[in-house]
């Protein structure tokens, strides 16, 4: 019994160094801390338990801490790696889609050139759905997608929630219709059309483009849409118009601007998701990204004025 007793109490001494070291990477040289007090009640431990975990990080170098009576205790020092180390999950993590257009390419860049000084991994996943599932198991920490996608899910009862929104034209400019027959202004009775039921955002756009129609629906990645049609195993395909299509299939094919009324802007706007309740995650997060930097390096990577880096 007593050795359980020390093991659990093993346990929660580290558990507590972890969430105290993923706050302090939230924070900056000169900023105020909160008080002990204020850390028990959010990280339901004793006082002693709190103390210990301060002194460890200042033992091992992670954090240097001055005190200045009652105006309260301000940071001298940070080790941002150290600090990293002492976390349980000990490089932050985040997912999105694949980079196989410029927007893509520049919103990763943006969120690398921000997490510079941390320890930090983008992994790349088709599907919104998949990705979200991923963040709400913990197994990243934060994954980008489409507002769409993002309110959908928590439409759904996913424990997620949106911590950025980055504005219209920031996932995407938009999408567009391929079509094969040059003579086609959209999609007809008896056409077999490109339907990604792991890409939400794809499948809501292909459903409102053949709602009321006879088509057949072929069930393939939103990626291999330009081999389809090239083919000719598919007659039309939604596509993210940022998407890079070689000239020799666009003077074969049509390419129709969606109506207002078969889109809106919730697909072309970037959002943050993290799993709900990560407040120190959310803290560190918003210390590092901003909407503005995020964009300003979008464009540049669009414009060709910054190389991408992903």
């Amino acid at each position: 019994m007593k050795s359980d007793a020390n093991q659990i109490l093993y346990q929660k001494k580290g558990v507590t160094v972890s969430n105290l070291a993923l706050d302090l990477l939230s924070k900056d040289v000169g900023d105020r801390i909160a008080p002990i007090s204020c850390y028990q009640e959010e990280f339901q431990v004793s006082r002693g338990t709190m103390q210990n975990a301060f002194n460890y990080l200042k033992e091992i170098g992670a954090v240097g801490l001055t005190h200045h009576g009652h105006q309260g205790t301000y940071i001298e020092a940070l080790d941002y790696g150290k600090l990293q180390e002492n976390c349980v999950q000990q490089e932050l993590m985040g997912i999105m889609p694949l980079p196989y257009s410029t927007t893509y390419e520049g919103f990763a860049t943006a969120i690398y050139a921000q997490l510079d000084r941390l320890k930090f991994n983008m992994a790349y996943a088709r599907g919104a759905v998949g990705r979200i599932q991923l963040v709400e198991s913990g197994v990243y920490q934060f994954a980008v997608t489409s507002l769409y996608a993002a309110e959908h899910a928590m439409a759904c009862g996913r424990e997620i929630e949106c911590l950025m929104e980055f504005g219209a034209g920031s996932y995407l400019s938009r999408h567009v219709l391929l079509l094969r027959d040059r003579q086609a202004e959209g999609i007809c009775d008896g056409m077999r059309v490109a339907y990604d039921e792991d890409s939400l955002d794809q499948s809501r756009i292909t459903e409102n483009l053949i709602r009321g129609k006879k088509v057949e629906k072929v069930n393939i990645r939103t990626q291999q849409t330009i081999f389809a049609l090239a083919d000719g195993a598919i007659d039309a395909g939604v596509w993210n118009y940022d998407g890079t299509i070689e000239d020799r299939y666009l003077s074969q094919w049509n390419m129709v601007f969606l109506k207002e009324d078969e889109y809106n802007n919730q697909f072309s706007t970037a959002v943050i998701v993290i799993k709900k309740g990560s407040t120190t995650l959310a803290r560190l997060l918003k210390k590092n990204i901003t909407v503005d930097m995020t964009l300003r390096i979008l464009s540049e990577v669009r414009s060709g004025r910054r190389r991408p880096y992903f």
